[in-house]
């Protein structure tokens, strides 16, 4: 529920499809930014994970992911490629805003003068959105995004190794912690709801 009320707060922000592309798909930071045109196949509809932008002196954009587990590709809804082909007419028009001003490139997620995003600066947008909204908990980082996924997927029941292709843990046992949070939450709220209906506490109104 806090996924969608965070998605729901940033409707409007230049961010939003970053945003949802990293809780949809359950991407790491460098695997977002990273994303490029020649990865989304519009009419298979589908989008494949095989690239990556780190930052150590220097940003570097390399054409491998963390491990052979993180090279993925993923099935595309209808309203998922049409989110994409509204940011492919965006960067057109940039393009022509532009001009010769104009940096080409292939990646989807950059500055509107084609200019590439610093690795930290969605984790730095998203930190300022957090604030924004003191409703959503505050000590969750972009990276929770990814998280935010797992702990969605094992909500919803689905299996724990089909959750470990699905975000790309190499090793099973990073879902399997993740996995064990969530039901433990669970079991500790059926619990607390089970015993709340047995023992009932005086009133204090």
């Amino acid at each position: 529920r806090e996924a969608q009320i965070f998605l729901e707060r940033v409707e409007d922000h230049d961010l939003y499809e970053l945003f949802f592309v990293t809780l949809f798909f359950g991407l790491r930071r460098e695997e977002v930014l990273g994303l490029r045109w020649s990865c989304i196949d519009f009419k298979a509809k589908t989008l494949k994970v095989n690239h990556t932008v780190t930052v150590g002196m220097t940003v570097n954009r390399l054409n491998s992911t963390k491990t052979d587990a993180s090279r993925r590709k993923y099935p595309l809804t209808d309203d998922q490629v049409k989110m994409f082909e509204h940011l492919k007419a965006k960067e057109e028009e940039n393009r022509k805003l532009f001009g010769s001003a104009y940096k080409d490139n292939d990646y989807i997620f950059k500055n509107d003068d084609g200019s590439l995003h610093y690795p930290d600066y969605p984790s730095k947008k998203f930190k300022k959105v957090i604030r924004e909204n003191p409703d959503l908990p505050q000590h969750i980082k972009f990276h929770g995004l990814r998280t935010s996924c797992v702990s969605i997927l094992v909500h919803e029941g689905f299996d724990v190794k089909g959750i470990q292709k699905w975000v790309g843990h190499k090793d099973i046992n990073t879902t399997l912690k993740i996995y064990a949070k969530v039901k433990e939450k669970e079991a500790k709220e059926e619990i607390l709801h089970g015993m709340t209906s047995i023992i009932s506490l005086k009133s204090y109104d």
